[in-house]
């Protein structure tokens, strides 16, 4: 009982919201930064011709070469106009791959300081929208190569952060290489708590949740009730032994299309099992379900469930992003309940600012100015350049490719770099 209170308390700080300023709620208490403690060192607005891009940028010209990619990139792609820079996305076959985008990266390098970039997603689903450091020339006899992903975002409001060090590899039990990467998926205007109570009572012997979020989806607990409950408990308190949660019965057959195959101790039955400290996590990418089938018909009334992983400071991250509820009937399945974070919140239609803050000991992650996550620096120490760029990615590792992409782009309004006024750091 101790663990549920704690947990709870921690996760109501982002409690559901359905508004479109929902963010603006979730962020209240965060730690602000204050740029009257920075001088602004380097800057651009993009307020000048196309041509002049090339002044203090670099683009790729030729094909990407990463097996999650789908993209060649080049400087066409990257349009300069009316004080914005588009990293944009055609439908076109050059340099052996089947799409094109843009990236750049800065001929300045940077050292210890705050970054920040305002920019609009590219409104698809499958696309990364990058903004990165990561040292484009030289590396310093005796560094560390090392790239700091600020956000890897996808659409519609996924923000990824990575720490990367590509120096030093280690050999996993299966023989694969690996090195030192922490990442993090956050979905900050998201959900951690689903209570769905039905219009009309649904008679079924199959029901699924049904998702494509772009990573994998984390469920500790789902509930589904029948119409003998009057008053349905709240989703953020231990279920009471006299209420029947219908997916904990002894007639009840869980089944998954895939569970991640890195997530330790993930089982299906661990969504039924009144417990916060165990969870089922999906496969990675592409379409997931877990689905519930019991030997006779059920009559259902509500829906709840708990998702992302709730961290030690209180944030749930890898949140859901969209879901169906579906009932089995007559050889197919059909929908009685559904939610899509795009609604409320799209990256891809709003502007907001991406900042990291870098000095010798820690990384700290800020959205719209505010802090959200805060990392400690092992292994960047040296000079690196700052980069953009507009990706495809394959195997629905963002979604899927599908020709909606064409013409779509990453809009950036501006970038500045900052130094410290005085050598303290918070």
């Amino acid at each position: 009982m101790r663990f549920f209170i704690i947990c709870f308390l921690s996760i109501s700080f982002v409690c559901a919201q359905s508004k479109s300023d929902s963010h603006k709620k979730a962020f209240e208490n965060y730690e602000v930064i204050d740029l009257k403690d920075w001088n602004l060192s380097w800057q651009d607005e993009f307020n000048y011709e196309n041509e002049a891009l090339d002044n203090n940028w670099i683009s790729q010209n030729g094909p990407t070469q990463h097996v999650l990619v789908a993209c060649s990139r080049w400087r066409e792609n990257a349009i300069v106009h009316n004080g914005i820079l588009e990293l944009a996305i055609k439908k076109e076959t050059r340099g052996g791959q089947d799409w094109t985008a843009g990236n750049v990266w800065t001929k300045k390098t940077f050292g210890y300081g705050y970054f920040e970039a305002r920019y609009k997603y590219a409104a698809a689903p499958a696309t990364n929208n990058s903004f990165w450091l990561w040292p484009k020339f030289r590396l310093p006899k005796g560094e560390k190569a090392c790239e700091v992903d600020i956000n890897e975002g996808h659409f519609p409001s996924v923000i990824n952060t990575n720490v990367h060090n590509w120096t030093d590899f280690d050999t996993a039990p299966d023989g694969r290489k690996t090195h030192s990467s922490n990442q993090l998926h956050h979905t900050l205007t998201a959900q951690p708590l689903h209570e769905i109570e039905l219009k009309e009572v649904v008679k079924a012997k199959k029901i699924r949740l049904l998702s494509t979020t772009p990573k994998s989806i984390q469920i500790s607990e789902l509930r589904i009730f029948g119409t003998s409950i009057k008053n349905f408990p709240k989703s953020n308190k231990p279920l009471p032994r006299h209420i029947e949660n219908l997916v904990a019965n002894n007639d009840v057959t869980i089944t998954t299309n895939g569970n991640n195959s890195n997530a330790l101790k993930s089982e299906p039955s661990f969504v039924a099992d009144n417990r916060l400290d165990t969870r089922w996590v999906s496969r990675n990418s592409g379409e997931k379900w877990i689905e519930f089938e019991w030997d006779t018909h059920k009559k259902i009334k509500s829906i709840q469930f708990i998702n992302g992983w709730l961290q030690n400071d209180g944030i749930s991250r890898n949140l859901i992003t969209d879901y169906k509820i579906q009932v089995f009937e007559n050889n197919d399945w059909r929908t009685i309940h559904e939610y899509n974070l795009s609604e409320t919140s799209n990256f891809g239609e709003e502007y907001h600012t991406y900042g990291l803050e870098w000095n010798e000991d820690y990384f700290k992650f800020y959205f719209d100015g505010k802090l959200y996550h805060t990392m400690r620096n092992r292994v960047c120490f040296s000079q690196t350049n700052i980069l953009f760029s507009l990706a495809i990615l394959k195997k629905d590792y963002s979604g899927p490719i599908t020709n909606d992409l064409d013409g779509k782009s990453m809009k950036i309004d501006y970038v500045r770099y900052y130094n410290r006024k005085s050598k303290t750091t918070n």
